[in-house]
């Protein structure tokens, strides 16, 4: 009896885990050296349009050198299909099915430098193939622990 209550309460459960996450990927691409690495990142707000931009430079230092000076080239990677909230200062966005509000990116008022961070419910996913690089959000109503910046790299 205790099994089949237990079967049951799992049953009602996944229904509503799933549909609590979404994934964007954003329409811009970027194109920088094969074997480099993203060593800055950032989240801010286009004060025209209100989008969410993620702002992240690659460079190559992990193979510059002697004969190879360090060159560093910074790429946005904008999200149109995230809201912003102006009264709470902070993007979010809503799942598909039952409408769920997922809290993206809020504004830390660090002194003297204010930005915006990535939420524990949100991580961004920058996907390198040979030097094309893609930018992919991840988020979940619920919290989850991890880096909120997530580097995929085939070249290694």
């Amino acid at each position: 009896m205790k099994f089949w209550f237990g079967l049951a309460l799992l049953g009602l459960a996944i229904p509503n885990a799933y549909g609590q996450s979404i994934e964007i990927v954003s329409p811009d691409r970027a194109y920088t050296f094969a074997y480099s690495d993203a060593f800055s990142h950032q989240i801010e707000r286009d004060r025209l349009t209100n989008e969410m931009i993620a702002r992240v430079t690659f460079s190559n230092y992990p193979w510059a050198g002697d004969r190879e000076p360090r060159r560093d080239e910074t790429f946005e990677f904008s999200f149109p299909s995230i809201h912003f909230d102006a009264a709470q200062n902070e993007f979010f966005a809503r799942t598909s099915r039952r409408r769920v509000r997922i809290p993206i990116a809020a504004l830390h008022p660090n002194f003297p430098y204010a930005g915006y961070k990535l939420e524990p419910t949100a991580q961004i996913f920058l996907v390198k193939r040979s030097g094309h690089v893609k930018a992919v959000l991840n988020a979940t109503a619920q919290p989850r622990d991890g880096a909120r910046w997530v580097q995929i790299d085939d070249n290694w």
